[in-house]
């Protein structure tokens, strides 16, 4: 099925059923707000819509208070478009022009006049419009003015505890890896471009790997270490098992942050292609290790590691 994406806001035909919010991360309590919307979509007979940001709101609102992201923004639309099968999605980039909009003309003119909104699902604390004025409140409120059906998702818990994007966070960059992803529905994807790095891994260390470019600096990323993952290759529809390294090649002298996959069962080039990478477990922290053939032997390890872990079925 084919996906619209649109960058500005379109003026759609047809009444829409539609979900609102930043989803970053897009975790369990966002999928709700996507059920939703795809439930009321399914009585009325109403094509699928997302409305989201490339951008987190406080970025401009807030600068000093912006959270770092869960999802750099390609991240935000292949995670959208694999979790339902949507006829578009909106993804606006959030400025200081939009943040001066009033709730009710946001309504008005955005959702009413140009999305032909028939049903909206939003999430418990979604605000929207100049000073985050807009609660779930009054956009149900707003909708029987209007005349469309707002339904408002209430707070998803898991032990005991609201979940929320922020959460996740700190669960990611404590090494909570495995807490984070039951948050998560098991997907935390790091996504990038293949692209060309020193050549040590398949030159010296026999382990051809293919470096990421890392799409956003403000992209929240787990502790350096050794992880399991699964990765989709850019056309691909089958997720491969993988090992990917984070870190700064300390037994190499050090220096920049990088990102290396191995894909355990492909042979070929894989330059340019954006690959997702879907962290699934952690194995080991960083080290530095006493030379080049220290490093082999344990890389081996880590392979044969990885390999089970990917063939448990709680992974």
């Amino acid at each position: 099925m084919h996906m619209n994406v649109c960058f500005d806001i379109p003026s759609l035909e047809q009444p829409v059923s539609l979900a609102l919010g930043t989803f970053d991360g897009l975790h369990l309590g966002h999928r709700h707000v996507l059920d939703a919307m795809q439930r009321m979509a399914r009585a009325h007979s109403l094509p699928e819509w997302v409305f989201t940001f490339q951008n987190h709101p406080a970025e401009i609102l807030r600068p000093e208070l912006a959270p770092p992201l869960l999802s750099s923004w390609p991240e935000k639309l292949t995670l959208l478009g694999r979790a339902a099968e949507l006829d578009g999605i909106v993804m606006l980039p959030f400025d200081q022009a939009f943040s001066h909009i009033q709730p009710e003309d946001f309504v008005r003119d955005v959702l009413v006049e140009r999305l032909k909104v028939a049903a909206v699902a939003v999430g418990f604390n979604f605000h929207f419009g100049y000073r985050a004025r807009g609660t779930p409140e009054l956009l149900q409120q707003l909708g029987r003015e209007f005349g469309f059906e707002v339904e408002i998702v209430p707070a998803c818990e898991a032990g005991g505890q609201p979940i929320s994007s922020t959460r996740i966070r700190n669960l990611l960059t404590s090494g909570e890896l495995a807490a984070a992803l039951s948050l998560l529905d098991q997907q935390f994807l790091i996504q990038g471009e293949v692209i060309r790095g020193q050549g040590i891994a398949a030159g010296v260390l026999g382990v051809p790997t293919a470096n990421l470019r890392l799409e956003h600096a403000r992209k929240v990323l787990p502790p350096k270490g050794v992880y399991a993952c699964r990765v989709r290759r850019q056309g691909e529809a089958q997720l491969e098992p993988a090992v990917m390294n984070l870190g700064l090649r300390p037994t190499f002298g050090g220096g920049s942050l990088s990102l290396e996959v191995y894909l355990m069962d492909f042979v070929g080039d894989l330059y340019g292609q954006t690959l997702e990478v879907y962290l699934s477990a952690f194995i080991r922290p960083e080290q530095r290790f006493d030379g080049p053939e220290a490093l082999k032997t344990q890389i081996a390890q880590d392979i044969q590691q990885a390999r089970r872990l990917l063939q448990s079925p709680r992974v």
